[in-house]
């Protein structure tokens, strides 16, 4: 099982962690993987927005099912309200 080098680029209510983390996970986990791993580094009251938050490389948000190659960037977005 191989490992992959994961950078999150931190915005919103999760830059009161700076402004990226870095990890590794299974590189058979995709994004489910990269979620997960991002939950368990975050307090409790976060891990909801976590689940509510999409992801996104420089060109798109990510759906679920995106792999994930080795090294990559992404950034976390929350839910925001706005007018």
């Amino acid at each position: 099982m191989n490992d992959i080098n994961i950078k999150i680029r931190l915005f919103g209510a999760f830059r009161k962690y700076g402004e990226e983390i870095s990890f590794t996970v299974p590189a058979e986990g995709g994004l489910p993987a990269v979620r997960q791993k991002l939950e368990s580094l975050v307090s409790a009251n976060d891990k909801a927005l976590v689940k509510s938050s999409a992801f996104a490389n420089d060109e798109r948000i990510l759906d679920e099912n995106a792999s994930i190659s080795q090294d990559a960037c992404l950034a976390i977005l929350p839910p925001v309200c706005g007018g």
